[in-house]
């Protein structure tokens, strides 16, 4: 067995213990070496000290070393796994509550505050590629830095480096679904198309049948209104014909709905997180926390550590697996360029993921996914360029906003509170 070497960038994150829960579960992989880093130096420390203990813990034999030194960190890796926050929850704040000041809905993954996310995270990211493709060409970086699908498409188009943009929501649904399916229509197979958060399950299959209409139909005859999951999903999916991914969906589909929600909270997402992410780091630094830390059950994240390793085994031993994640379109998805980003059904082996071929998505969400797309683009050459009125355009083009007079002085606003500088 190959003695494999992982490299987790941003490793002073909540989600680290997840990533080293996988690798001792995974024993299979050969992962011989894990190498740590992150610009914090005290959350590094932490977090590589529950490392070890965990690894000891396990009776496994895998060295654990940590470098604030990307470089050295990353030097010889045969995979590398990035998980970077460009500002920290204090900036996470700033992309939530300035866009509520518009009547825009504040989030850190799509919308004015995904965009400002992006910004801020893309010039880091393809540094971080850079430095990983001269350190470790063969590596394969196995990207969770948010916005996901956006910070794809730029580390592919303006680095050498090898990259997969992974997230596990809709892997999970897929995961659930087969299971809810299985009594009514045995084993399913299932597809979805689109971007990442903002992907539409438009394929379902059983025995070799095209079963996505009565599979449908039955799910929101079944399970609407008594399926947490589904719930909301449930109700838009008939008249899609497709189920849009759960939570982000919501944030087109019930946008009014979720305006208000996010208004009159009487905290933000990020503050939340600010307080959870604490108890992970003190349970983290407790010396007696041999395992995963039980404040991560309320971070988020559910299936992030799965979708890592299935990935890591499907190119390491070119299994040629189907996984859904966010990669170059190269043709895949007819009516979106060529080099945008696509989270589709992907191939994953030796060569990384290939998207499959799907033709052209349903005119029922075709026009949602293609502005996202036209937004998601202009935000990568806004982030490259520091051009204040690409990045006008990029924020104009969003369905969340779609209005000048509001995009404008937001654009201004964010740009004054992050600190950044176009011109």
């Amino acid at each position: 067995m190959n003695e494999i070497s992982l490299c987790i960038v941003g490793a002073g994150g909540s989600y680290t213990p997840e990533i080293v829960e996988g690798v001792l579960e995974r024993a299979d992989l050969g992962i011989a070496e894990l190498s740590l880093t992150d610009s914090n130096p005290e959350r590094l420390a932490v977090m590589a000290g529950l490392a070890r203990r965990m690894v000891a813990a396990s009776g496994r034999k895998i060295a654990v070393r940590e470098s604030a030194d990307l470089a050295l960190a990353a030097k010889g890796a045969d995979f590398v796994v990035t998980q970077i926050r460009v500002g920290g929850m204090a900036a996470r704040q700033i992309d939530e509550t300035i866009p509520l000041r518009y009547g825009v809905i504040g989030q850190e993954t799509t919308g004015p505050g995904g965009m400002f996310k992006a910004l801020r995270t893309i010039p880091v990211m393809i540094e971080v590629a850079q430095v990983i493709a001269q350190v470790a060409p063969k590596a394969v970086i196995l990207n969770y830095t948010n916005p996901s699908g956006v910070v794809t498409e730029a580390v592919l188009n303006h680095t050498s480096a090898r990259l997969v943009g992974l997230c596990s929501s809709i892997p999970l649904m897929q995961g659930r679904l087969r299971k809810l399916l299985a009594a009514e229509f045995g084993k399913v197979e299932i597809a979805s198309v689109g971007l990442n958060h903002l992907g539409f399950i438009n394929r379902i299959t059983a025995g070799g049948q095209d079963v996505t209409l009565p599979a449908i139909a039955w799910l929101a005859k079944t399970y609407a209104g008594n399926n947490a999951l589904f719930a909301s999903a449930l109700k838009i999916a008939p008249l899609l014909g497709a189920i849009p991914v759960e939570k982000y969906g919501d944030l087109y589909f019930h946008r009014r709905a979720e305006l208000a929600e996010m208004q009159d909270a009487p905290r933000t997402r990020a503050q939340a997180v600010t307080d959870i992410e604490a108890e992970v780091l003190a349970e983290a630094a407790d010396l007696a926390v041999q395992a995963k830390p039980p404040a991560l059950i309320r971070r988020g994240g559910e299936g992030y550590s799965g979708v890592t390793f299935d990935t890591l085994d499907a190119i390491l031993n070119d299994r040629g697996a189907m996984i859904v994640m966010s990669t170059l379109n190269r043709g895949a998805i007819t009516g979106l360029p060529d080099d945008a980003s696509v989270e589709t059904l992907c191939r994953v082996d030796a060569r990384g993921a290939t998207a499959l071929p799907t033709g052209e998505i349903p005119l029922a969400y075709r026009g949602l996914v293609q502005a996202v797309k036209a937004h998601e683009s202009l935000t990568v050459q806004a982030a490259v360029t520091r051009s204040r009125d690409i990045a006008l355009q990029a924020l104009l083009a969003h369905p969340l906003v779609g209005d000048i007079d509001i995009a404008a002085p937001m654009l201004d606003d964010l740009l004054q509170a992050h600190g950044l500088n176009f011109h």
